[in-house]
């Protein structure tokens, strides 16, 4: 957390050295000439800097929170704009998934006291997503001085984490069938051993609007706000450590031991500044936030040797956050 922190004080600084200085230089910008293709294209290779992310679900006995730090995320992006205002876009990242903790809370009941609590370490393993993008561009100033626009598209957003370990932090054994023993605390119980993974894909519709000023011929910034209607979500989780039964609880089968799955929202946010440092070629900054959520949805336990059983699935979200840099290119 504290190196995101400096990142972004050091590259908002840099920004507003940018600003001052091009707009100290002019202040009207000379007009860009225009393509004389129908079609232009742009090309982009960026990255998404020490992102911070978080899994978090909850039914009615147990709450398990996923949170990772420092994950670096490599982006490809490409947009195609027809006759200046019509427009298409697709772009996908990649990364492995850095340092974190699992937080897996389990509770006497609905809304009951914690009886247990255990803390993991995250050892991987990855994020991915793709966006496609159609929009047109309602408003366009002279001389390409800045625009606004409408869209609509898919996301697909899939996380995977690995927890090694499980120290138990807390021990509040119920009277009947505890879960824990308090002599156990600060110990941990799986050293070195898998203890879960979880994986969670999102689908969702895209309905956005962005736009972009051009402060001088250089220098320019842009937003981009996306509301997600329609957000579906499927979750897996492995409890690599419940192979066989306990004194009270169920063996569970690995393939997977609990799914998740329900309807939900969401929204996307970016902000940022593009910085032209050679004809056609631009420095882009930004700072991004992703968040979707669903308020209800459908728990399944899957036990060795018995039916599954379903339950309400009070909440789930996932979210990720963290600055973006990349090159882009107009041809």
């Amino acid at each position: 957390m504290n190196s995101l922190k400096r990142l972004m004080i050091g590259a908002l600084s840099a920004l507003l050295g940018l600003v001052l200085v091009e707009t100290s230089r002019a202040q009207t910008p000379a007009p860009i000439t225009p393509s004389e293709s129908k079609i232009e294209y742009t090309g982009e290779l960026s990255g998404w800097l020490l992102s911070q992310g978080q899994t978090k679900w909850k039914n009615g006995v147990s709450q398990l929170t996923y949170k990772d730090n420092s994950t670096n995320i490599a982006e490809l992006t490409a947009q195609a704009t027809f006759l200046k205002q019509w427009f298409a876009r697709i772009n996908g990242g990649y990364g492995t998934i850095g340092s974190g903790n699992l937080i897996d809370n389990d509770y006497t009941g609905p809304n009951g006291a914690l009886e247990s609590s255990t803390n993991s370490n995250l050892k991987g393993t990855s994020v991915w997503y793709i966006n496609t993008d159609a929009g047109y561009k309602f408003l366009v100033l002279p001389d390409r001085r800045g625009s606004a626009g409408v869209f609509t598209g898919f996301q697909y957003w899939r996380q995977e984490y690995q927890a090694i370990g499980a120290v138990q932090t807390v021990c509040n054994p119920a009277p009947v069938n505890p879960l824990c023993n308090p002599a156990f605390n600060g110990r941990d119980l799986a050293a070195g051993q898998s203890a879960i993974t979880n994986k969670t894909q999102w689908a969702s519709w895209r309905l956005g609007v962005e736009g972009d000023y051009r402060f001088t011929r250089k220098f320019a910034v842009e937003g981009r706000l996306a509301f997600l209607p329609v957000s579906y979500l499927s979750n897996d989780d492995i409890h690599h450590l419940r192979q066989t039964a306990g004194p009270s609880l169920p063996a569970l089968q690995q393939d997977p031991s609990f799914r998740m799955t329900g309807w939900g929202f969401g929204t996307d946010v970016e902000v940022g500044a593009n910085y032209m440092i050679a004809p056609r070629l631009f420095l882009d900054l930004g700072y991004r936030f992703w968040w979707n959520y669903v308020s209800g949805g459908t728990f399944t336990a899957y036990p060795v040797g018995a039916p599954s059983s379903s339950s309400n699935l009070n909440s789930f979200q996932s979210y990720r956050y963290g600055l973006t840099l990349g090159l882009r290119y107009a041809f």
